[in-house]
């Protein structure tokens, strides 16, 4: 009982900690602790004291053994479940995540965060900016900075200006990171400046923060060349090797970046971190490089190992594949024990196979079973069926709620397209109406050279007239063409003509639906190009669709520019003529494709556009027409610089 009541007291101060100053941060390793709590915790009342002692091992084993941190985190969760007790859950969820993001195991500290959100929202608001950071740290293990700042972001927004600056702390340290990361050393030094006064206001609350906080103030130093601060910086903290030997290497002291380069991998392969192991890997493969090629090979092998460790398969398709394995596995014993039973049944049958009665019961109730088996595979047969036909009857609606969008998108530039040739038509008639009025005053004078130039003039704007009803006409029948079904039939087509007309429509509509829109757009046609068989309604599209996502990309970039980054949006249009195909290419300098994506971007219903803002069939269709063409689409990408659609179509078709 004494030691009972002296374990509530030792946990009691421990959660006071934990709790007083930052979550998202372990609680320093304290071995007395642990040896005092371990042997008793099997025999502990399970109430929330127990979860709470388990969420306590959980945070002390982080940089020691993160194996029982995963360990301590499964079982308090499980408990917490059981006694229903959601805060506790919340904080070793949150345990979990955090030992999961620093192990690299992206996808399993994902699962935890998503498991832990909806608790938070309900039972402990204030939780959410801990996993918020946790999230910070997962998407860059991920190595996505653009994802990490969001969630970054985020968290800074749930935190709002109330809580205090220690609660603040981590988040402004991740800002600084992610700034830094990023190149855009004015905000990282910003927030730098910050961390450097948490520092000073909270020193000695949280010793791993602090060591964290002097490696980004030291990072941030050498960006800006201040090495001699740098390297004070990296000393405060705990000697950061990976910082001292990144320095040293960027200032040319081989044997010294050598020395931490070393040290710092030595450390990162210890506590475990790939981010840290891929990075020391790379620099002592670089310093190596010119020196000793062999050795240099032999630390880039350590870095593709360990990225390959990383994003092999995917971690989120692992996670799958253990809850996969885990059901094939429950469903093999299942097999495996009937199959044992039917065993016994046979030989039990051939014991009493004298019992005439008993083995024709048996022989009706497995009848019975089979009959009962067969109708619950039909029905689910006909469920399956109806649900195919379901979607088979949604997909046909969404291809059609494409092709409509796509005409809708031309509507508004057709509209622009053809005012400006029946404005043209309107004037010349307004002026002709004057001119033969002035004609018949000088053939009523006498004036019959006068009257010659008039008449010469009213004969030149009949052909203006002329000239720009054609240009309405052909208008008008290229919008009936592409909103007629296409019949598949392929015909001769000026592709020049067909992507210079489809560039103005596009921007014309974006325009027309958009005011504040705008930004730059050139066709470079090359004039060697031939006429191509195709089906122009289809061809049509595809373009109308790539200009119209490039034109997005280039308004999304402007949208986010600042006034001190001016940013002139451009989307060009060419073409080229290969010889025995022709390529087209939908250039843009927008926010480019992240690499983690740019593989899917094909795939039917993928979209990265807002719920109800896209259908992620239009690139899908694209792909598909181009295909059947005998032709390939595909794409080059550069995050930050934009990216480039090239359809590649053979001459003859």
């Amino acid at each position: 009982m004494k030691n009972y009541w002296r374990l509530r007291f030792i946990l009691l101060f421990s959660l006071i900690v934990q709790i007083g100053f930052l979550k998202a941060q372990p609680m320093q390793y304290n071995k007395k602790f642990i040896d005092s709590i371990v042997p008793i915790l099997p025999a502990m009342k399970e109430d929330t004291t127990k979860v709470n002692i388990l969420s306590t091992l959980a945070a002390m084993n982080l940089f020691v053994d993160p194996t029982k941190t995963l360990f301590y985190a499964k079982q308090g969760v499980e408990l917490a479940k059981k006694i229903k007790y959601p805060n506790g859950q919340i904080g070793c969820l949150g345990q979990a995540a955090f030992c999961n993001a620093m192990l690299g195991e992206w996808a399993k500290a994902t699962f935890d965060v998503n498991e832990a959100i909806p608790l938070c929202e309900k039972y402990n608001p204030q939780s959410l900016s801990y996993m918020c950071n946790i999230m910070v740290v997962v998407q860059f293990t991920k190595q996505d900075l653009n994802m990490a700042k969001y969630w970054a972001l985020k968290a800074k927004n749930v935190i709002g200006n109330k809580r205090s600056d220690l609660d603040k702390w981590p988040t402004n340290m991740q800002l600084g990171l992610l700034y830094n990361e990023l190149n855009q050393i004015d905000s990282a030094a910003y927030y730098g400046d910050i961390v450097l006064r948490n520092i000073t206001q909270f020193a000695g609350k949280s010793p791993e923060l602090t060591r964290d906080s002097y490696s980004l103030l030291g990072n941030i130093a050498v960006k800006k060349n201040d090495f001699k601060k740098a390297i004070d910086y990296f000393h405060l903290a705990d000697d950061d090797a990976l910082g001292l030997a990144n320095l040293f290497q960027k200032t040319g002291n081989f044997d010294s970046a050598v020395y931490y380069g070393l040290k710092g991998l030595e450390q990162s392969r210890i506590r475990k971190i790939p981010n840290n192991i891929q990075s020391a890997a790379k620099l002592m493969a670089a310093l190596y490089k010119t020196r000793n090629p062999a050795l240099a090979n032999e630390y880039l092998n350590i870095y593709i190992a360990s990225k390959d460790s990383l994003f092999s398969s995917n971690n989120l398709k692992q996670l799958e594949e253990v809850q996969l394995n885990a059901q094939k596995n429950e469903y093999e014993v299942q097999i495996s024990q009937t199959a044992i039973k039917n065993k016994f049944i046979f030989f039990f049958l051939l014991i009493i196979v004298l019992s005439i009665s008993v083995l024709m019961f048996l022989v009706y109730r497995n009848s019975r079973q089979k009959q009962k088996a067969n109708q619950i595979l039909q029905e689910q047969k006909s469920k399956v069926e109806n649900t195919l036909s379901e979607l088979k009857s949604t997909q046909a609606q969404l291809i059609q709620s494409e092709k409509m969008a796509s005409l809708g998108e031309l509507t508004a530039g057709i509209a622009h397209e053809i005012q400006n040739p029946l404005n043209f038509v309107n004037n010349f008639s307004e002026v002709n109406k004057e001119l033969t009025v002035e004609l018949e005053e000088e053939i009523d004078k006498g004036n019959y050279s006068d009257a010659k130039a008039i008449a010469k003039d009213i004969r030149d704007n009949e052909e203006r007239i002329n000239q720009h009803g054609k240009r309405a006409d052909a208008i008008v029948k290229g919008m009936l063409a592409h909103s007629r079904t296409s019949t598949g039939q392929k015909e001769p087509t000026d592709i020049n003509a067909l992507c210079d007309e489809y560039l103005r429509l596009a921007y014309h509509g974006l325009k027309a639906r958009d005011k504040s829109f705008n930004a730059s757009f050139h066709f470079e046609g090359d004039n060697s190009l031939p006429k191509v068989d195709v089906v122009p309604q289809d061809i049509g599209r595809v373009l109308l669709n790539l200009i119209n996502n490039a034109f997005q990309a280039v308004q999304m970039v402007e949208t986010q520019c600042i006034a001190s980054l001016p940013f002139a949006p451009t989307v060009t249009v060419s073409t080229k003529n290969h010889g025995g195909h022709i390529g087209i290419s939908v250039r843009d300098n927008g926010p480019g494709i992240p690499n983690a994506i740019k593989d899917r971007i094909f795939q039917p219903f993928f979209t990265t556009k807002p719920t109800g803002q896209g259908t992620g069939l239009g690139l899908s269709l694209s792909y598909d027409i181009v295909k059947a063409h005998g032709g390939e689409l595909k794409v080059e990408t550069k995050e930050g610089e934009g990216s480039e659609f090239i359809i590649s179509l053979p001459v003859n078709t």
